[in-house]
């Protein structure tokens, strides 16, 4: 379930643990294109929870 603020920050609703995958992806060098295709979100989204712009960290 997602919180409210999830829901209207204009990115695609992400959990904890996708957030968490993303960012150990990117730690180990996949680029923000291939994460984006590989869990299937926006590249704004992945973004976003890439330089700590989300509520999970």
């Amino acid at each position: 379930m997602y919180t409210k603020e999830e829901l209207d920050d204009g990115c695609e609703p992400v959990d904890a643990d996708e957030c968490t995958e993303m960012n150990r992806a990117a730690e180990l060098g996949y680029t923000v294109e291939a994460i984006s295709t590989l869990f299937e979100f926006e590249k704004k989204t992945v973004q976003q929870h890439l330089h700590d712009d989300c509520k999970h960290y």
